[in-house]
This record gives structure tokens, C-alpha cells and sequence, in this order.
């Protein structure tokens, strides 16, 4: 049966890959795989199984790890869309507060109807379990696993406070989180509306409002990566700028040059980036600073320096 089931874990793992992604979900991980014979054999005899195969609902199993609790029903929504959902488990909200660990959400499902043909004819009647947790859900699950503690009563006395505090310290963790995310998304769009919409300029410099103001600046280019957007946040402040205006000033008095060295030497796109043979948001604003900024110029040349020699080692 192990070759039906690792086909299996293939499909739903290619399916929950694109239907996370369909649905704009942003999460850490999905992993999926059979079960080990010795671990089947061990749920067997645990469990007293009469007729394995059938009532052994996990042995193909996935696991999607999400950032945020908010996104649990996201992706459950995505879980029901793309399977028959036989049964569902929710270990978080339906336990008792006193209950031991942190733990996740489990599905047992099949695949839907309608999927036959020589993909399909071998695994289609055949049901998995689809784990979803948190990056906290996960370390608990992980690390109390290793210690081989799989319920209260299996833990030492003297320890058992210390787990329900852990536990709830984590789960207070995983609220906090969310909190941070929404405030985060709150403060971008609350920039975006001054800054793009309102022409306010005095803001602090974080990358929530440089995002912003390129957004601004340069609304035909394309966006790239926050990831990049916080790197010039970090790079402008080191330099002295402390604020969107005088920032502005200087990325605008620098443009005709960026644009002229961006029509003689047009860049070369990065990995899904458009490549239209112009800088992205913040290419032409590093750029920019670059013909009026003398020391962020020589900032830049020394990180490339650095960079290409890193690159080398590596190579």
C-alpha cells in the first residue's frame, strides 16, 4: 500500500500548494508523507484496530504551518474547497482551557468526486489527514514530541505545571502575533492613504512608509519585495534621513540622472521580477540617491563590494 500513499501525500500536497496560493494565504510551510510501518504497527496495537486499513485514517498525512491564527480559517476554507471533508477536529477551541499541550486543527478527508482516470483510479477512495497549526502549535507539537510527553499522563508530577504554563504562554504568544500583524497592515494602509492619496509627507521612515512613498513616486514600476523596501529603510537611516520629505527631495533630485543610467545600462530582471529593462521601485530610488548622496554612494559600492565577495566564497 506505501506506493498508493505517497501518490496520495504527491496529489494533496501539489493541491493545498496551489489552492493556499490561489487564495493569497501567506503561510510558513506544507509538508506531506505516509505513515511509517513502525508507526502504524504501534497505532494498531494502541488501538486495537480489528481492520487497520479502514479504521487508520492517517496514514497519508499533510501539515500546512501558518503564520497567524487568523489564518487557520483561511486555510480551512481552502481545505474544504479542494477535498470531501469526512470529519474535523479542532483541538484549539473545542478543548477545555485546563486541556494538556497546544494543539492544531486536524481534517480527515478524501479527494473529491469526479476524480477518476489512471491519476486518480488507485487513490481516490483512500481518506488522509491534513494537520494545520501555527509556528507555535508546531514547536510545542515538535519539542514534546522529542520528550516523548504525548498526554498529562505520561509527564512527571513535578513537571506538570510548567507544561500548562508553557502551553499558555504560547498560545498568549500566538494572540500577540496577531495582534502585531493587524496593527502592521492597519499602519501600511493608513500610510498608503496619507502618503499616495493625501501628499502627506511627515512621516517617520520605516518601511511600511517607504513602501508608501515609492508607491507615490513611481507607481508604473514594479513593486519587488518588502524584504527589499526594508533594506533601503535601514540603508536611508544610517544615512541621516529621518524623514519622507527630505527623502523625497533627494530620490527626485537624483531621478533624471537614475533614469539616464537606467536607458545606457538597463538592469537585469531578478527571479519574478518583470523584465521590462527598468529598475523596480527601489532600484530607481537607490539609484537616484546614489547621483545626489556622495556617501550613500560610497555606502552602496561597499556593500556590493561586500556582497560579490560573499558571493565568491560561496562559489
Amino acid at each position: 500500500m506505501k506506493g498508493r500513499f505517497k501518490d496520495l501525500c504527491s496529489e494533496v500536497s501539489y493541491s493545498l500548494e496551489g489552492g493556499i496560493e490561489s487564495a493569497g494565504v501567506k503561510i510558513h510551510s506544507i509538508s506531506a508523507r505516509p505513515k511509517t510501518l513502525d508507526s502504524f504497527l504501534g497505532k494498531v496495537d494502541r488501538k486495537k484496530y480489528s481492520d487497520p486499513f479502514s479504521q487508520c485514517e492517517d496514514l497519508a498525512g499533510a501539515r500546512v504551518v501558518c503564520l497567524f491564527m487568523s489564518d487557520l480559517d483561511r486555510v480551512r476554507a481552502v481545505i474544504e474547497n479542494l477535498f470531501k471533508v469526512i470529519s474535523r477536529q479542532d483541538k484549539i477551541q473545542d478543548s477545555d482551557a485546563a486541556t494538556f499541550g497546544y494543539m492544531s486543527q486536524h481534517y480527515v478527508c478524501t479527494l473529491p468526486d469526479g476524480h477518476s482516470g489512471p491519476r486518480y483510479d488507485h487513490i481516490a477512495e483512500l481518506k488522509f489527514e491534513i494537520q494545520v497549526r501555527t509556528i507555535l502549535m508546531d514547536a510545542w507539537a515538535n519539542i514534546s514530541h522529542y520528550l516523548s510527553y504525548k498526554n498529562e499522563d505520561s509527564i512527571p508530577q513535578d513537571m506538570i505545571r510548567d507544561f500548562h504554563a508553557l502551553s499558555g504562554l504560547l498560545y498568549v504568544a500566538d494572540r500577540q502575533f496577531e495582534n502585531l500583524a493587524r496593527f502592521s497592515s492597519q499602519y501600511a494602509a493608513s500610510a498608503e492613504h496619507d502618503i499616495v492619496h493625501s501628499g502627506v509627507l511627515m512621516f517617520e521612515i520605516n518601511a511600511d512608509t517607504i513602501a508608501a512613498l515609492l508607491l507615490k513616486l513611481f507607481e508604473d514600476r514594479e513593486a519587488g519585495s518588502m524584504l527589499d523596501v526594508s533594506e533601503l529603510a535601514q540603508e536611508v537611516r544610517s544615512m541621516g534621513y529621518s524623514d519622507l520629505k527630505t527623502l523625497s527631495a533627494d530620490i527626485l533630485a537624483g531621478l533624471d540622472a537614475a533614469r539616464n543610467e537606467e536607458e545606457t545600462d538597463p538592469p537585469e530582471a531578478l527571479p519574478g521580477q518583470v523584465d521590462d529593462g527598468r529598475f523596480s521601485r527601489v532600484g530607481i530610488a537607490r539609484t537616484s540617491l546614489k547621483h545626489v548622496n556622495p556617501e550613500y554612494s560610497q555606502m552602496m559600492v561597499e556593500k556590493w563590494n561586500s556582497e560579490s565577495f560573499l558571493d565568491d566564497e560561496e562559489g
